[in-house]
């Protein structure tokens, strides 16, 4: 059976969606669990309302803890062999649950692509590795970001640890960098977009406070992956692709700096200054495999110590990206 986890809170406009897709799986041995986070708009009757009317529905109904103490407390009440997580704003294709059932074979976690919404947009982010050979493997999902999340994945409940419940970012790629040190029966992947993530926020600047924990973050997740990669492989990445990931961190929040409207441009170049003197920054950022021509741009700057440049060249992708596409950054 597939324990199906769906954390809810403020979602009352897209809940019943959410669940629709999900009570037309074409898999028939599956439990939806809906854990109510203290959500303190209509979800929690939503949620009632749901399970009285179909048997394979539970309802959890819980303080406010915040996504991590949801997805855990879902996983305490599963009772089957397998685990899926859906966001209660997203949905689902119909054959989510049997195809990644199908394809995770004798292997220990089986990943699927998804559609990203967004901006009324819709991309098809589809994994380009059909087989899993390890450290190739893992430098493919992990730089292209398939990891970054929990809900494109079919996981063997018995091998699953626990979402970091002290971590508002980054707590699921933790998650999944746990479980597969537990995998050793290797990765599926399904080619197919079978989950579709609607993504509503449009924010992207930070406190100072955030920021800092945010590079803390990126540079744990950064160590973390590297010594994976390192058991896999027997060495270090020399692709720059676990670098990158990293420095893609630090020029995702240089590039939001310019609309910061809480700080100064002397407090915003002094946090580019203090990007630039970070030793583990530097050391990453020498063998880092950036793809974008805005990233590397500014990323030389950095590398140089010319915060002045790294901030007039963000002004300008920044309004560029707003005239193409009407958003900052």
């Amino acid at each position: 059976m597939v324990s199906i986890v769906v954390p809810v809170y403020k979602s009352e406009k897209t809940l019943r969606f959410c669940v629709e897709s999900l009570q037309r799986q074409t898999e028939r041995e599956i439990e939806m669990i809906l854990v109510d986070d203290g959500s303190p708009d209509n979800c929690p009757c939503i949620c009632d309302e749901l399970a009285e009317k179909d048997a394979r529905i539970r309802v959890i109904h819980k303080e406010n803890g915040g996504v991590s103490s949801a997805r855990n407390a879902g996983m305490e009440k599963a009772g089957g062999e397998f685990l899926l997580f859906v966001d209660s704003d997203d949905s689902v294709e119909e054959d989510l649950a049997e195809e990644l059932l199908c394809g995770i074979g004798s292997a220990d976690l089986a990943v699927c692509g998804y559609h990203h919404h967004y901006l009324g947009r819709d991309v098809e982010k589809i994994p380009e590795i059909s087989k899993w050979n390890g450290a190739e493997s893992f430098l493919a999902l992990y730089g292209r970001g398939y990891l970054n999340m929990p809900w494109n994945k079919l996981f063997r409940r018995s091998l699953a640890g626990r979402f970091d419940e002290s971590l508002s970012l980054g707590e699921d790629l933790l998650f999944n960098l746990d479980y597969l040190r537990r995998a050793s029966g290797g990765v599926a992947v399904v080619q197919k977009p079978l989950y579709h993530y609607i993504q509503n926020d449009t924010g992207n600047t930070l406190s100072s406070r955030k920021r800092d924990d945010k590079l803390e973050l990126a540079k744990r997740i950064w160590h973390e992956a590297s010594r994976f990669y390192e058991e896999l492989a027997g060495c270090e990445d020399k692709s720059g692709l676990i670098n990158a990931r990293l420095i893609q961190e630090v020029l995702d929040d240089v590039e939001s700096l310019p609309f910061d409207l809480s700080r100064s441009r002397r407090e915003k170049l002094a946090a580019i200054e203090a990007y630039c003197r970070d030793p583990e920054l530097q050391r990453a950022g020498r063998n880092a495999a950036l793809s974008a021509m805005d990233y590397r741009m500014i990323h030389a700057c950095m590398l140089r110590g010319w915060k002045h440049g790294a901030y007039g060249l963000s002004v300008l992708r920044g309004w560029t990206a707003k005239l193409l596409y009407g958003k900052k950054g």
